[in-house]
């Protein structure tokens, strides 16, 4: 895929295993870098802490804990090889819950696979069934999950935030980073980084990662400044900062100013929440039981004043 059409938006997986499961963390960095490999990814650095390893990849990131684990890859990975490698050491019997999720794409056709080969394939190793989040013409999230039952922990909850189309002066200041930079302190996201031990990484010629732990948190954020379809993903599972979600997302939008943004919350109890975001208008909101987690999603956009230009676009 051409570096212009880069693709952000990402593939990710969900695996825990049942109660009295060897640790994953046992297994071994040589073999989670094996996993890694078999999406088509490259690990670039890792952080160990109490409860979590946590790996920055070449695409995105990978946190592995003692009963779960969560990969999250972009560009043209197949992360349904990853976790083949994945079930090659752990029984699928073994599994106590599972979700694939894939966001919709800005370059389907570069994509070695789609969701629906995905889901197949995952249908052959585990039981389960395919939804969608959103309409499958506009911004959506697409899931397979498992269907065995599962009774998440009280404050087991993830958020993720998902921005498309960021400011083009925000987008700059990504694009003008050189290796070796360290930035993650200046974005402007302190309670992200408050109490966290930091892992970034800036990419030759563009774009930026980082990964942060804390106990058993983890916050990650992936930017893709391309002006063609520039993009960036957020995600942790921090319970402080999942429930501040408007305070959240106020400083994620002042830093990135998207043109929409989609919001995916997992969490064990059915909260409902009503979101006040200035500038934004909801188009989008769903709620769907999974794996006995409650999962939101909404999608947000920003009302156009006035007319853009045309995007140049670049023909190899």
């Amino acid at each position: 895929m051409p570096l212009s059409l880069f693709e952000g938006p990402e593939k990710k997986v969900e695996l825990a295993v049942v109660e009295g499961h060897p640790p994953l963390r046992a297994l071994g960095e040589d073999r989670w870098r094996e996993v890694v490999r078999a999406a088509g990814a490259d690990v670039v650095s890792l952080m160990r802490g109490e409860h979590i390893d946590a790996y920055l990849l070449s695409e995105s990131s990978l946190f592995v804990y003692d009963e779960f684990v969560t990969m999250i890859t972009c560009g043209r990975t197949n992360l349904v090889s990853a976790v083949e490698a994945m079930l090659s050491v752990i029984d699928p019997a073994d599994v106590s819950a599972f979700v694939y999720e894939r966001k919709k794409e800005h370059f389907p056709r570069e994509q070695p696979t789609s969701f629906f080969d995905d889901a197949r394939l995952l249908r052959e190793w585990l039981p389960g069934r395919a939804i969608c989040f959103g309409a499958e013409h506009e911004h959506s999230v697409r899931l397979f999950h498992s269907t065995r039952p599962h009774l998440p922990e009280p404050d087991d909850r993830t958020l993720e935030v998902l921005m498309h189309g960021i400011d083009p002066a925000g987008a700059a200041r990504f694009e003008r980073l050189e290796p070796g930079d360290r930035v993650a302190r200046d974005l402007g996201l302190s309670r992200c980084f408050e109490g966290y031990a930091v892992d970034e990484h800036v990419f030759a010629p563009t774009g930026y990662s980082f990964n942060a732990i804390s106990g058993w948190a983890y916050t990650t954020l992936h930017v893709t400044p391309q002006r063609l379809g520039s993009y960036v993903s957020f995600e942790t599972n921090a319970p402080e900062l999942a429930d501040d979600l408007e305070g959240l997302l106020a400083e994620l939008l002042e830093v990135f100013a998207p043109e929409s943004f989609d919001v995916v919350l997992f969490e064990p109890s059915a909260r409902v929440f009503d979101l006040g975001v200035p500038g934004y208008r909801p188009r989008t909101h769903v709620r769907e039981e999974v794996c006995g987690y409650h999962v939101t999603f909404q999608h947000w956009f920003r009302p156009c004043d006035e007319p853009g230009r045309a995007i140049e676009l670049q023909l190899g």
